[in-house]
């Protein structure tokens, strides 16, 4: 699916996108009766006209020349958008001022990571595991885990906590599927905000808006099936409790309601993902997906 839904972003963010852009500038005018809408590109050229009616213009300006500088401006935002978002991931770590872990840092990892790859061992029809790129430890009183870009960002709190190990096995779900390149390729397009430039012809950000509820529901779903992917390497009991013991840390809108439901959500509620996994049923005696 998510394939379809880059695809589909892309088309309308480009294609669609381009397409608006240039019929934007290239619109004339329109009337009815007294009512008459003049186009952006159109008034252009009539003021260029009056401005250079008494003597030789210096440059054949056209509204077809008008509009495709628009393209090429809207273009140009992209790129930008392209360099932002690769970057994103370096300004962000750097931002929290990430470490590399210490070697006793490094040893709690490979004593969790070996836990359960034994466990992933001696699990019928258990998922693949395989550790994240790289993963980077941040100090304070935090007790998250996620994935900036590529690599693993661990705050300091919960290395030592007895949590580490189930809310691990989520993380590394999103190593064994597509979800961080997805993230990656998303993370080129405009940011939302950049949307405001729609009012000058240039749509930016038109993809992942008029997509926005099925982005939803896919990040939704991607976190229900690292849920399960944790579930499968046995840790479906403690991940139950270590969401319920650090919902305060773990839900980054504060596990409150959201204005719209939970349609609007990329993240699930947190009372969510224990009833699910409290309903948990291991492949053997029911189908389960990553």
């Amino acid at each position: 699916m998510w394939i379809a839904l880059l695809i589909l972003s892309w088309v309308i963010e480009g294609v669609a996108g381009v397409w608006f852009c240039y019929q934007y500038w290239m619109f004339t005018q329109w009337s009815d009766g007294s009512l008459q809408i003049i186009g952006p590109g159109y008034a252009i050229m009539q003021i260029y006209g009056f401005l250079t009616a008494t003597r030789h213009p210096p440059y054949p300006l056209t509204q077809e020349k008008i509009a495709l500088f628009f393209v090429a401006i809207y273009i140009s935002f992209h790129a930008l958008a392209c360099v932002r978002g690769l970057s994103a991931p370096f300004r962000e770590r750097h931002k929290l001022g990430v470490r590399v872990p210490s070697r006793r840092e490094i040893q709690r990892f490979e004593q969790v990571y070996d836990f359960l790859a034994r466990a992933q061992a001696t699990t019928p029809d258990a998922p693949p595991l395989k550790k994240p790129l790289a993963w980077r430890v941040r100090d304070g009183r935090g007790m998250q885990m996620r994935f900036i870009g590529f690599v693993l960002v661990i705050d300091r709190g919960i290395l030592n906590s007895p949590h580490f190990p189930a809310l691990l096995a989520h993380e590394l779900a999103h190593v064994n599927s597509f979800d961080l390149l997805t993230r990656g390729l998303v993370a080129i397009f405009p940011p939302l905000r950049w949307s405001i430039f729609t009012l000058v012809g240039l749509p930016n950000a038109s993809g992942p808006i008029l997509l926005f509820l099925a982005w939803a529901k896919y990040w939704r779903d991607r976190v229900f099936a690292a849920d399960e992917y944790a579930a499968r390497l046995g840790q479906s009991h403690a991940l139950m409790r270590a969401l319920d013991e650090l919902r305060w840390a773990l839900d980054s809108a504060g596990d409150t309601a959201t204005r719209g439901g939970r349609w609007l959500r990329e993240t699930p509620y947190i009372e969510s993902r224990i009833d699910r996994l409290d309903r948990y049923q291991p492949p053997s005696l029911g189908k389960a997906v990553i």
